[in-house]
């Protein structure tokens, strides 16, 4: 073994570097390209050949987010900048909000009901064996199958372009995700640990949550920080269930950020640097649990 071991080290280590700054390089760049798209001047968005050095680094497409007379960017006529009032009509704040409820709650309910799913499914067998594969197989259908049912179905109950609307899609769509990878995290618990603390006179309630939540809270937290990616760039259902009037999460914002020239490539480069840094922080805050929760199970029998 101590052989094999070393003449492992003495092999050529060249061509495992190259993938890995291959794969590191197709990885970054797309951020790379969207932060220095985000502080190009206006003329510089799309050419040929490509520009990777700015002339100047034009932070109005950050404070032009923010200021509604901050729009006039240079290259737009007047006709053009007056086009882009239905985007100045709506806040940027505002879109973070509403994404924030929407996102947020959206995830809060479905790692609820992921959790108390995953614990039915893997403690008592709920459904029996066909249910995982029945919960994960219908999350496999295409979301615009589902988009204009439910769409009748919000008309009728009067859920068109509400926080509640939106929230109950996000929840709905995103908990077989929740549930399946909940479930791996519960079925690395020792079942023994529930049953010494019900032998101690604990409730199942209360082994569930003395017990296993609590060695399983890193799993929920990486599985809440997916979920949560998922529901914040989520577009089909913001697009489709509101009116844009009363609900704008970021995505339709960015949508929205277009003039008669074409699309304000820089403005939405600049929101789309924004909307990552609520993610980032999130996940900067679980970070000390997102090594063991992303190892798929911390406990070995």
């Amino acid at each position: 073994m101590s052989t094999e071991i070393e003449e492992r080290k003495k092999e050529p280590m060249g061509w495992r570097w190259v993938i890995v700054v291959g794969g590191a390089i197709v990885t970054l760049f797309p951020i790379f390209w969207i932060i220095l798209t985000s502080v190009k001047p206006f003329g510089e968005w799309i050419t040929t050949p490509v520009i990777w050095i700015p002339s100047r680094f034009a932070f109005e497409n950050y404070s032009g987010l923010f200021t509604g007379e901050a729009l006039q960017w240079t290259g737009l006529s007047t006709k053009e900048t007056a086009f882009l009032s239905i985007y100045r009509g709506h806040p940027i704040y505002l879109a973070f909000i509403d994404s924030s409820i929407c996102a947020g709650l959206g995830t809060t309910l479905s790692i609820i009901v992921g959790t108390l799913a995953a614990l039915g499914i893997s403690r008592h067998r709920m459904g029996g064996d066909f249910f995982p594969i029945f919960l994960i197989s219908a999350r496999m259908m295409p979301p615009i199958v589902a988009v204009i049912p439910l769409l009748i179905l919000y008309s009728t109950l009067h859920l068109v372009d509400t926080y509640l609307g939106l929230i109950l899609a996000y929840a709905l769509f995103t908990s077989p995700y929740s549930t399946w990878i909940i479930k791996s995290f519960i079925d690395e618990i020792p079942r023994e640990l529930e049953e010494s603390a019900m032998i101690d006179g604990v409730s199942t309630l209360g082994a569930y949550r003395k017990v296993t939540l609590p060695l399983i809270k890193g799993g929920i937290l990486a599985t809440a920080l997916f979920v949560l990616i998922l529901n914040w760039s989520e577009f089909l259902f913001a697009l489709t269930l509101s009116h844009h009037k009363n609900v704008l999460t970021l995505p339709i914002q960015i949508k929205y950020m277009f003039s008669y020239a074409g699309n304000l490539y820089g403005p939405q480069s600049a929101l789309g640097v924004l909307a990552v840094i609520p993610l980032i922080t999130f996940g900067i805050l679980i970070q000390k649990y997102l090594v063991r929760g992303l190892t798929f199970g911390a406990i070995k029998r």
